[in-house]
């Protein structure tokens, strides 16, 4: 039976909420479902390309505001062009994805009989909100029919805070990798992959790739990915003269030859949902390491089962699974392998029949 699904996010560019919304949308329209994109930020802005199939409502006003008094006018503005850009969409069933735009959907669909499922992206206990917005979570979450996190950590956390509402595990549908190219690179080296954000512990895989270097001199390293932290790491990279095997790559459209090329991939963030890159990587049979201090992706990566884990923050114990992953052929083979099996249910295949069940929990709700 064919479904009108409709999707909430504050855009299209880059990152994993909007890979995942993307990837929904995509998968629902192709086979047939009749599925609507509503954004605040306009098309001009997107990374992520939707099926032509999907309609896309841009409502505007994402800019940011003077002060308190035009933020507040402003988020008024955006809660009544968002019921509209909702009620035009003659969808039953609305998805919307991240923290305060979550709060603003909650609010434009009071009394119209549209019911609302919240997709969380990230660890509560790690990234909150501004104040105000904070305040809002939690009160407005209590008002959605269903609420999702892509981690198991985090659903533990939401049942905590709303121990009467509906929520349930969906996994990120991450981007099929299949058997392609590899990029050609002179020397092996190292990936990284992410938004160039303190988030991310770029610092601490520069650090520890300085130490690294000492027995490993033939190895580069190469950084996905673009943000406000460039400058940063640029002069990180120089004052711990690592200029020759360091590359800032900038944002690259098909990350997979860089993957497929990798001895493995390093993911130190200080903390992070369920990063979509790892779960790629993985999809590749190539091993990662990762810090513990992200929870959600330790529901795949599994010390020496599937990858490493160290402490965060730790450039110590990141150098010494760096020097282990790269001198061992043998370990890099199992956990590999291994990791292509854990990431499964993240499959397109798969992970869109968790999400069915989010669809169809939603029309029974109502």
């Amino acid at each position: 039976m064919t479904q009108r699904i409709t999707i909430v996010i504050e855009s299209l560019r880059g990152g994993g909420a909007q890979q995942v919304a993307t990837a929904l949308a995509n998968m629902w329209a192709d086979r047939g479902d009749i599925v609507t994109v509503i954004t605040f930020l306009r098309a001009e802005s997107d990374v992520f390309s939707l099926d032509p199939r999907v309609r896309r409502i841009s409502i505007g006003g994402a800019q940011k505001s003077r002060n308190a008094v035009s933020a507040l006018f402003a988020n008024f503005k955006r809660v009544w062009r968002l019921r509209a850009a909702i009620i035009s969409s003659q969808s039953q069933s609305v998805i919307s994805f991240v923290g305060s735009t979550n709060i603003l959907t909650i609010l434009a669909t009071r009394v119209t009989g549209v019911r609302v499922c919240i997709a969380e992206r990230n660890d509560l206990g790690r990234q909150s909100l501004a104040t105000p917005w904070e305040f809002l979570r939690r009160h407005t979450y209590k008002s959605a029919d269903l609420i999702t996190a892509n981690s198991k950590h985090t659903v533990r956390q939401l049942n905590v805070t709303f121990p009467n509402k509906d929520i349930c595990w969906t996994p990120n549908p991450i981007r099929a990798s299949g058997y392609g190219q590899e990029l050609k690179n002179d020397k092996p080296y190292i990936v990284a992959a992410g938004r160039l954000h303190r988030q991310k512990g770029f610092d601490i895989l520069l650090r520890a790739f300085a130490q690294f270097r000492n027995s490993h001199p033939q190895v580069e390293l190469l950084i996905l990915g673009e943000g406000d932290e460039r400058v940063k790491l640029e002069s990180l990279i120089r004052s711990l003269h690592l200029e020759p095997s360091v590359n800032l790559m900038g944002f690259v459209k098909d990350p997979f030859p860089y993957y497929r090329g990798a001895v493995f991939l390093a993911h130190p963030a200080r903390y992070e949902g369920l990063p979509n890159v790892v779960l790629e990587v993985m999809s590749t049979g190539v091993p990662v390491v990762v810090t513990d201090t992200q929870p959600g992706i330790l529901d795949f990566v599994k010390h020496e089962k599937t990858g490493l884990v160290v402490p965060g923050e730790s450039v110590r114990c990141l150098t010494a699974a760096m020097r282990r992953l790269c001198d061992d052929a043998t370990l890099r083979a199992q956990l590999g392998n291994a990791a292509r099996e854990a990431i499964r249910p993240c499959l397109p295949g798969q992970a869109i029949k968790t999400w069915d069940t989010v669809i169809q929990k939603l029309d029974s709700s109502g």
